[in-house]
């Protein structure tokens, strides 16, 4: 058995940080304010340091196997480990082959599970590129354990094509209402449309690239797949607008059963930053404008929203970032790692928002979502041992050359968070403690959402 000492835990009932001790070997035995035992082989005491439940990253893409230029498992959980995250989920479609039924997902499995530092479950995948839809090998990849079904309504992915809205119709129509549908939304008649109606020398530029992605184009997906909805349950990814983010909390007024997340640079960043940032903030969706960003924080912080996630996906800055041509610039930026700096950093400590209102954000509302909850995103005894602990008497600086990810860049490069990340334990084992590594490779497990449909 191990022991904590002097932990400041967040005690939901009073919605507030209460100094504690925990026992635990990979499960949590026990939480008083003082446990006295001769059993423990290791005592850590965090003099007042904060301990939160296993912060939860539920939407990265680790691009392994097939893509492992761009990251590998073992870098991408390194960067979250460092980070405070202690358990990813990890998308099927930037993966050779992607995770769309149960062959793939033990391949992926087979080649992931010797990298892994921290725990991880697998999104499974729905693409256009397998209609008509086999309803059976999609019933059978769930049963493994797959949190849900990422669905794209555009694509630029070969591998990974996008389904009409009669093609999801047709999902939700056939598929067992358990099942979770989650969705890029964006119009591609909108964003196809847009694209034409440039030259090709004024598609080189910045602000051309945001145009070509605009708010109806997601505001237009968002709304006619919550219009075909038959008693489904669905997630809505990476929500950049405040249109779209009020259609779904409308639908959810109405009963409908939606979840949706954002992510830290729509929540920091808006247009005007892309034109400086420019690789280093390329994202589908783009971000949007400042009353957009503005309602987002607004609806973290009055728990409208349900969590944040990364959508961490990286590069090579050098070969596919630095273009002057920005329609050849690579989408997508590696978050993991200052995710948990920011957020509490942003909105703990400046914004003020409850302790509860952190937990449901980073980790609770999620693991709920997923099925993985309790053993993930609580700290209720019993289950596993998963702890991100943060300093905040020591601030950070965000250098992104010090990056444990593959790529090596980030839009929050050179700010100053208000907090640290001091450690990660993953099931009572130390993966990363006072900025040093600890933990080994092959550590990290699968994590299975619960439920099965007979």
């Amino acid at each position: 058995m191990k022991l904590i000492k002097n932990a400041l835990l967040p005690d939901y009932d009073k919605n507030e940080l209460v100094k504690s001790d925990i026992l635990y070997d990979d499960k949590i035995i026990e939480i008083a304010p003082k446990i006295k035992t001769t059993l423990t082989n290791e005592v850590l005491d965090l003099k007042e340091k904060m301990l939160l439940p296993g912060v939860i990253d539920a939407h990265v893409h680790f691009n392994d196997p097939g893509y492992n230029e761009h990251e590998d498992f073992y870098t991408g959980t390194m960067a979250a480990a460092f980070g405070g995250v202690t358990t990813i989920i990890d998308m099927p479609c930037t993966s050779v082959p992607p995770v769309t039924n149960v062959e793939n997902f033990y391949k992926k499995l087979n080649v992931v599970s010797k990298k892994a530092l921290v725990d991880f479950a697998f999104w499974g995948g729905i693409r256009g590129n397998d209609f008509p839809f086999d309803y059976e090998m999609i019933v059978r990849l769930w049963n493994e354990g797959v949190v849900g079904f990422k669905i794209y309504t555009i694509s630029g992915m070969d591998t990974f094509k996008e389904l009409s809205y009669e093609q999801i119709k047709k999902l939700f129509v056939n598929l067992p209402k358990d099942i979770l549908f989650a969705f890029h939304a964006e119009d591609k008649d909108i964003i196809d449309k847009a694209l034409q109606s440039f030259s090709e020398k004024e598609l080189r530029k910045v602000d051309t690239y945001i145009k070509t992605r605009p708010i109806e184009a997601e505001f237009k997906a968002v709304s006619n797949i919550l219009n075909s909805v038959e008693n489904n349950k669905i997630h809505f990814v990476h929500i950049s607008s405040q249109k779209s983010a009020k259609a779904i909390i409308d639908a959810k007024k109405k009963g409908i059963d939606v979840s949706f997340e954002t992510c830290p640079h729509y929540l920091e960043f808006t247009q005007k930053d892309l034109m400086t940032l420019r690789g280093r903030l390329k994202t589908a969706p783009v971000v949007k404008y400042e009353n957009d960003k503005d309602f987002l924080r607004m609806i973290l912080k009055n728990g409208e929203l349900d969590f944040v996630t990364t959508d961490h996906a990286g590069c090579d800055f050098e070969k596919e970032k630095k273009f002057d041509d920005f329609s050849k610039v690579y989408n997508g930026i590696p978050g993991t790692e200052f995710f948990v700096p920011y957020i509490i950093s942003e909105f703990y400590l400046k914004e003020k928002i409850s302790i509860n209102g952190l937990v449901n954000i980073l980790s609770k509302n999620q693991a709920k979502r997923y099925g993985l909850y309790p053993h993930k995103g609580s700290l209720d005894i019993g289950t596993d041992a998963d702890f991100t602990i943060i300093d905040t008497r020591n601030k950070f600086y965000a250098d992104e050359k010090k990056l444990h990810s593959k790529g090596k860049y980030s839009p929050f490069n050179g700010r100053i968070f208000s907090c640290s990340v001091f450690g990660t334990i993953v099931r009572g084992n130390i993966v990363v403690m006072d900025s040093k590594l600890i933990g080994d490779r092959g550590y990290g497990k699968l994590v299975r959402r619960d439920k099965k449909i007979d």
